[in-house]
């Protein structure tokens, strides 16, 4: 099997947040940093404008071309990276083919999506096909999950610290917020809109998704 040419390739590059990733990782890599990476998506001119924004010296960097819904490119796409970070939504409309290949491609996969009842789907249908291949789908890598991650590690560590143990159960409320949504997230809310309140139900906790049981670990 050839080894893929890049670690990481940010599909859906000319999105709010894709454009965000392509900075970040062209200030930390570069071109010819350790880790090799490409833009991807599905207009050649636009993908073409992110890369001249980051600067003449990143004309070189690499593009790849493939629509949501082209499964052929997607595989294509896939075959030649370990990791695809995802960036296009909303995900109920545009991502199932992308989790597809990548579970079947053995493919590492990772997203911005907090749709619950399409990860639902998305579990339902390839978990065994990824478990067999190897590749690891994770979802909900955005907002919707990033700071609530870090402030259960938080509130964990400073309740060993302080009390000697971890709590049982921890509950997330949001007081305050700063900002305002991207098109993409104003377009998953949209695109819940119609949706039957019966593909709702059981999604909550208890429901699709379960904690499970673990031993917690401070951070070094």
């Amino acid at each position: 099997m050839t080894q893929p040419q890049f670690d990481i390739v940010v599909f859906g590059a000319t999105s709010f947040v894709g454009q965000i990733l392509c900075e970040y990782l062209w200030q930390r890599h570069g071109l010819r940093g350790e880790v090799k990476w490409a833009l991807a998506g599905r207009s050649k001119s636009k993908l073409q404008q992110i890369r001249a924004a980051l600067g003449a010296d990143a004309a070189d960097l690499p593009l790849l071309i493939a629509d949501a819904d082209d499964e052929a490119a997607l595989h294509t796409l896939c075959d030649q990276t370990k990791v695809v970070i995802s960036t296009v939504g909303p995900y109920s409309l545009y991502g199932s083919t992308l989790v597809k290949v990548c579970a079947e491609t053995g493919t590492d996969y990772c997203d911005l999506t907090g749709e619950v009842q399409w990860m639902a789907r998305m579990i339902a249908k390839y978990e065994a096909t990824a478990q067999k291949t190897g590749a690891r789908i994770v979802h909900c890598c955005g907002f919707d999950s990033v700071p609530s991650d870090l402030g259960v590690q938080f509130l964990q560590e400073h309740a060993q610290q302080r009390f000697g143990q971890t709590c049982n159960n921890v509950r997330l409320r949001i007081k305050s917020m700063r900002g305002t949504l991207s098109g993409g997230t104003v377009a998953s809310m949209l695109s819940k809109v119609g949706v039957p309140c019966r593909s709702s139900r059981g999604q909550g906790h208890g429901g699709s998704f379960r904690a499970l049981p673990h031993t917690w670990r401070a951070s070094a």
